[in-house]
């Protein structure tokens, strides 16, 4: 009876370790995350997005995936991503396994079908539309600050237009804002 007893608290208490350990790692998968960033709810129109004339950050998540509370606690938080996404961008966060309607790209769509028509078959997933709701491209699975930052001040500033990615990347830093 005492070893059955000290074996169900000795699973019980390695159970949280493990649970609070990767909570560590790759973040508890709370709102700390959209604190420091202007985000703003899918069900925002075209027109807004137009009259705002600033590019569309999507960023397609689950309350679940490992990897997109690893971007949630790493990425978002860096001071530096959430200037790039408050100036620059209409940021909206969306969850394709929760209830609600897309409007941003002029055409109402359940979360679940826009992913679909993104092809989303991963998460996370980062996509970044033009005002006019045209996509500019896209990212599968988790980004780095670093290299989210990149990301952001390619598309935020224009720099599509002009260079690929990869001459971006390459351009001084005072050519790049």
């Amino acid at each position: 009876m005492k070893k059955s007893v000290f074996l169900i608290v000795g699973l019980f208490l390695v159970s949280i370790f493990l649970i609070n350990g990767f909570k560590g790692e790759f973040g508890g998968g709370g709102d700390e995350w959209q604190e420091g960033i202007n985000w703003t709810m899918a069900s925002i129109t075209k027109d807004e997005i137009v009259a705002a004339d600033k590019p569309v950050y999507l960023f397609v998540t689950t309350d679940w995936c490992t990897f997109c509370k690893k971007m949630k606690a790493n990425t978002f938080t860096d001071p530096k991503v959430q200037k790039l996404l408050n100036e620059l961008f209409v940021a909206i966060p969306l969850n394709p396994e929760k209830t609600g309607t897309a409007n941003f790209t002029g055409e109402a769509l359940p979360y679940s079908d826009l992913a679909k028509k993104l092809r989303v078959n991963g998460y996370p997933a980062s996509f970044f539309f033009a005002p006019d709701g045209q996509l500019i491209g896209s990212q599968p699975g988790y980004v780095d600050a670093k290299s989210f930052a990149d990301m952001a001040e390619y598309v935020g500033d224009g720099h599509y237009k002009n260079y690929s990615f990869a001459k971006f990347q390459a351009l001084p830093a005072d050519q790049r804002r």
